[in-house]
């Protein structure tokens, strides 16, 4: 990308130096004097924007807390009964069953019955709550559940530590899971609607020097293949000419060799 030029100067022309200008009273050494000349190429680095930990597009959630039905009872009032009996009673009036429906209820009520609706759609049966698949699903609502709470709350870091460690355990047995059993890895995935990233072995740092070194390299190649490009439609052009000369010269070959006897 540059070329160095060194200038080596002689005694015998800093001799000459010394004598026009005499004010230089300098001993007899070598001097040698060391240029860069450099071609501009405009090749521009923007750092990449920093991601945090807890982005759905970093930690792998592609979905987000479901909506709920408000007018549904809170899941302790559901949980040895069915909805649909629930709300058939006709012993309970119809304020009753407002207040302890989901509309009143804090949100901690809410994201209890949003874990135990993505629990029956994973659970291997209904007691199941300390499979991998289980364990997973639940700490999915959670980690939902606090990046939804980070956004609005940006100084509360306890939460955002939290998050972190929930999605760090939550890799840890994505990644368990994945070794023993890859077909039902697949299949919690695509029933949370996740997607894992494994850690890679070597984290390479994103520097100036590196990036600029890329960013050089590919230059480079798309300039070579620019200029072969341009070569090689300078070689079709000639080609066509090429092919005349070599038609006239074989012509003229075979007359001189008629003229001399050398073909019948």
């Amino acid at each position: 990308m540059y070329n160095r030029i060194f200038t080596v100067v002689k005694p015998s022309m800093v001799d000459t130096i010394i004598h026009k200008h005499s004010s230089l009273m300098c001993p007899k050494l070598l001097a040698i004097v060391q240029t860069r000349t450099y071609k501009e190429i405009n090749i521009e680095w923007v750092p990449p924007p920093k991601v945090s930990c807890l982005d759905p597009s970093k930690s792998g959630d592609r979905g987000a807390l479901p909506k709920l039905d408000l007018s549904r009872p809170q899941f302790k009032f559901s949980r040895n009964k069915l909805e649909a009996q629930f709300r058939d009673r006709e012993d309970i009036s119809s304020d009753v069953k407002k207040v302890i429906s989901l509309e009143f209820a804090p949100l901690s009520k809410q994201v209890q019955v949003i874990k135990h609706d993505v629990l029956g759609n994973v659970q291997r049966h209904t007691f199941d709550c300390a499979s991998l698949e289980a364990a997973i699903a639940c700490l999915t609502i959670k980690i939902r559940n606090q990046q939804r709470h980070t956004k609005t709350c940006r100084r509360d870091i306890m939460s955002r530590v939290i998050c972190k460690e929930n999605i760090d355990r939550r890799n840890s047995l994505l990644k368990h899971l994945r070794k023993m059993d890859y077909k039902r890895f697949e299949w919690l995935l695509e029933k949370l609607d996740l997607v894992y990233h494994p850690h890679p072995d070597f984290i390479v740092p994103v520097t100036r020097k590196g990036s600029i070194m890329k960013l050089t390299t590919i230059y480079c190649d798309r300039m070579r293949n620019e200029r072969l490009e341009a070569y090689k439609k300078e070689l079709e052009q000639e080609k066509v000419k090429f092919t005349k000369e070599k038609a006239e010269l074989e012509k003229w070959i075979e007359e001189e060799e008629k003229q001399l006897g050398l073909r019948n």
